[in-house]
């Protein structure tokens, strides 16, 4: 049985003139040190990118956690988002005393649903 489950190479946004699409004409929501910028795109499918900078986060085993843990949240969530959308995680303060799985999972559909992302 295959799982739809999954976070194939075509779900990731990857390109700096993507992320400035986004950023220039999306919607955001912001909560705790996390924005998340959302916009319609061309395809069937979504995509998510992640911007994490390193002036803020020093360390990047904590940037890469806070990665990893967005991701897998947005892997067993993305059966309740509207297809079609580039999706933009920004994460402006280290989180990764306070993040859990529980408190990802709770940001990120709190602003999916700000961002009209929730089906």
């Amino acid at each position: 049985m295959i799982s739809d489950e999954g976070f194939p190479k075509r779900e990731h946004l990857l390109k700096t003139k993507e992320f400035s699409r986004v950023y220039k004409k999306g919607l955001s929501a912001k909560d705790n040190g996390i924005i998340l910028y959302c916009l319609a795109n061309e395809s069937g499918h979504n995509r998510l990118g992640f911007s994490i900078g390193s002036k803020n986060i020093k360390r990047a085993t904590s940037r890469n956690r806070i990665r990893r843990l967005f991701k897998e949240v947005y892997r067993k969530t993305k059966r309740n988002l509207k297809s079609g959308f580039d999706i933009v995680m920004v994460v402006k303060r280290d989180l990764r005393a306070s993040l859990t799985y529980k408190s990802a999972e709770s940001a990120f559909l709190k602003l999916a649903k700000e961002t009209r992302l929730i089906v």
